[in-house]
């Protein structure tokens, strides 16, 4: 055996061997609780005859079908235990049985000597209890009562001392069921629930059944577990690292693009006159061009961490994979661009709307803008991304605690200039300067 083929088998046997506690298992149309079909026993046989019959070793007090291998290390430790086991209760019966043909298995106990007690019944070149019985994995066990139900299927694990006792007195509650993905195929890509995922990281095509939309952001703690964004362009997820997921809304003063083909990047609404220019320029209607931009260039990204992570640490966790597939290079430089610089008017600290501890929550429409126990860099945030402000803050208030007030509007069409000048009234201040400040770097390194 290779070590190749070793490494799959071992870790088959680890892994599979180990899960379906309390699962249900089929057995060819059977479940546990079923009646035994009536199965014949046949050769070639090293220990036993063509005379037993399933019917007999089960009514002597119950029956254990053991499916082992000469090569399967736990079998043969296994069948040992399971030889003392008959002599200390005779009322068991163990047939134990093989695929391998009867050369190799008389082979084997050439070497390692026969079982000692003369009531387990060894037969190879098996067919009939393999098809009965579908497994992935040895050791496998059925576990049959005196009436021919079948109680029980387990893994090597559960053949002790202790429970071949309870089993025979009529108790296989506390055994654990072994269930084999008889699907699994090792060549093919693994499929199991959403909820046996420990970590994930996929990027898939554009889907024009589903919406368009981002679902990220960090708890109360400012740590996230798991970021989705579906029919987006590339530049939206490299953004929401960037951003450490404070907003969605992609701000193209913070981004500079390197590429000979940014129309990838760019959504065609966002740009109609570099979209015209583009190879969709081909003589068709616009929807009918945009349509074929979002399939060459939506995709769907989803995150998911085996535990949470603090949001700050995004960039750790998106750019390798998006840089990889996409074949972008991202980085994150300073450069000086004009910025609102944010601080606090100290004489007026005491018309500060300090929270009391409110649940928070922010929100605003055509008419008020309402805040409840937000931080400044929170409401800035938001102020970005709902108010179209394209001049990033520089929170310099050195204030972190909770702020709640609501701004009405008098016109009905609530702006920035309303939301400043009560912000102001509050001694919260900001100022257009020229700083430096961090931004989003995309090299496109398939055209540069």
């Amino acid at each position: 055996m290779n070590n190749r083929l070793f490494r799959i088998i071992a870790v088959s046997f680890l892994v599979i061997a180990g899960c379906g506690t309390g699962l249900v298992q089929s057995v060819n149309g059977q479940v546990i609780g079923s009646k035994l079909q009536d199965l014949k026993i046949k050769g070639p046989f090293i220990i036993g005859n063509q005379k037993s019959s399933v019917a007999d070793l089960y009514k002597k007090g119950g029956l254990i079908i053991n499916f082992w291998a000469t090569w399967c290390a736990p079998c043969i430790k296994e069948q040992k235990l399971l030889d003392s086991l008959i002599q200390i209760y005779p009322d068991l019966s163990v047939l134990s049985v093989t695929y391998e043909d009867s050369v190799a298995v008389r082979q084997h106990f050439d070497k390692v000597g026969l079982p000692k007690s003369k009531s387990m019944i060894l037969t190879t070149n098996d067919t009939v209890f393999h098809d009965a019985f579908k497994h992935r994995v040895i050791p496998h066990n059925i576990w049959i009562d005196k009436s021919g139900i079948i109680k029980a299927i387990t893994g090597g694990d559960e053949i002790t001392e202790k429970n071949v006792k309870a089993f025979l007195d009529g108790s296989t509650d506390k055994l654990a069921v072994k269930s084999d993905d008889l699907d699994f195929d090792f060549k093919k890509t693994y499929h199991v629930p959403d909820s046996m995922i420990l970590f994930r990281s996929y990027i898939s095509g554009f889907n024009e059944r589903i919406t368009s939309g981002t679902n990220f952001g960090g708890d109360k703690k400012g740590e996230f577990k798991r970021l989705f964004a579906w029919n987006r362009p590339i530049t939206q997820f490299f953004w929401l690292a960037y951003t450490h997921q404070t907003n969605d809304r992609m701000n193209w003063n913070l981004i500079e693009l390197k590429s000979s083909d940014s129309t990838r990047f760019i959504q065609p609404r966002l740009d109609r006159p570099l979209f015209e220019r583009s190879r969709y320029n081909t003589g068709e209607d616009f929807i009918t061009r945009e349509r074929r931009w979002n399939n060459d260039n939506l995709y769907c990204y989803e995150l998911i961490l085996s535990k949470k992570a603090p949001v700050i640490k995004s960039v750790e966790y998106m750019f390798p994979d998006l840089e990889k597939f996409f074949n972008v290079k991202a980085s994150i430089r300073k450069k000086r661009i004009m910025t609102n610089v944010v601080f606090l008017d100290r004489s007026k600290l005491k018309n500060l709307p300090i929270s009391k501890g409110e649940k928070p929550s922010i929100r605003s429409n055509n008419e008020i803008f309402k805040v409840k126990n937000v931080t400044i860099d929170n409401m800035l945030n938001y102020i970005l991304e709902a108010f179209t402000d394209n001049v990033p803050y520089i929170n310099e208030t050195g204030y972190n605690g909770g702020l709640s007030f609501e701004i009405i509007s008098k016109t009905g069409s609530l702006n920035l200039s309303d939301i400043w000048a009560k912000l102001s009234e509050f001694g919260i201040i900001k100022i257009e300067k020229k700083r430096s400040y961090p931004i989003l770097v995309l090299e496109d390194l398939s055209h540069p």
